[in-house]
């Protein structure tokens, strides 16, 4: 295994923290992430991985996605750990690795200058995930841990963590967060195990949505994306009945339906 490693973060906590846990792996220092990342690689590169810094993190949402433009994208990590087939992260970029930004304050402050420096009493919301799986890769990157609290401390302000991932342990051990929000992408099992690679099976993501509940997360669910594969109408149907059976959505705070949310550049 080999972790690229930018040159200015060969001090930072959070990279020496990550450097640690592949005691096997061969460090590389590179000058800028980009300079191994936007090379074009054979899709083989899951053993590599890139700790860099990203300068600006957040992106405003694009039309349509949210209920207002005073959402936005911040990206901490590029690339996921899953391999659903009809993810835009097929052709986003030009290789695999994954590449995740520790320069958490910097995030955090831009985070914090975007909040306190806007005119509108509208509710800010911050999608993590875009690029990745926050939630898959948090016992690497300590994601959840550096900014559950640090958006319990901002007013008007909250996070959506959209994830597959049945990975919260660490999640059970917090305490809940009053403006983060877990949203699991829910789809009939047929379909994930024929799209969505690697990913874990609907009743464990049931499982994962039953115990954070219980334990007092805000937990949404997301049935997305609707895909239009053969007998979908009875497939769904039976899939929804199912999902209604097994969890409480009176403690849902809330749905999406929706198909696959490409821009207009994907």
């Amino acid at each position: 295994m080999i972790i690229y490693l930018e040159k200015s973060l060969k001090n930072n906590p959070k990279a020496l923290n990550i450097i640690a846990k592949y005691p096997w792996a061969q460090v590389l220092e590179i000058d800028n992430y980009k300079n191994i990342f936007d090379k074009t690689l054979a899709w083989t590169t899951k053993k590599s991985i890139i700790i860099a810094k990203v300068n600006n993190a957040l992106t405003k949402i694009p039309d349509n996605y949210g209920h207002t433009q005073d959402w936005y994208f911040f990206k901490n990590s590029l690339n996921c750990v899953y391999d659903c087939e009809y993810c835009y992260l097929k052709w986003a970029f030009k290789n695999d690795i994954e590449v995740f930004f520790v320069n958490y304050d910097d995030i955090k402050s831009q985070i914090k200058n975007v909040v306190e420096n806007s005119n509108s009493n509208i509710e800010k919301w911050f999608y993590s995930s875009d690029y990745s799986d926050n939630l898959a890769t948090d016992n690497i990157t300590d994601f959840c841990e550096e900014f559950i609290p640090f958006f319990d401390t901002l007013e008007n302000a909250k996070m959506e963590i959209r994830t597959k991932s049945v990975n919260i342990s660490k999640l059970l051990k917090m305490q809940p967060a009053k403006n983060t929000e877990i949203a699991f992408s829910l789809n009939p099992e047929s379909i994930i195990s024929k799209y969505e690679h690697k990913t874990p099976s609907l009743d464990l993501r049931i499982k994962a949505i039953n115990a954070l509940l219980n334990a007092g997360w805000l937990v949404w669910v997301r049935f997305i994306p609707l895909l239009e594969v053969p007998d979908y109408e009875k497939i769904y149907r039976e899939f929804v009945e199912y999902v209604v059976k097994n969890i409480d959505f009176t403690k849902i705070n809330s749905v999406f339906i929706g198909w696959l949310l490409y821009t207009k550049d994907d």
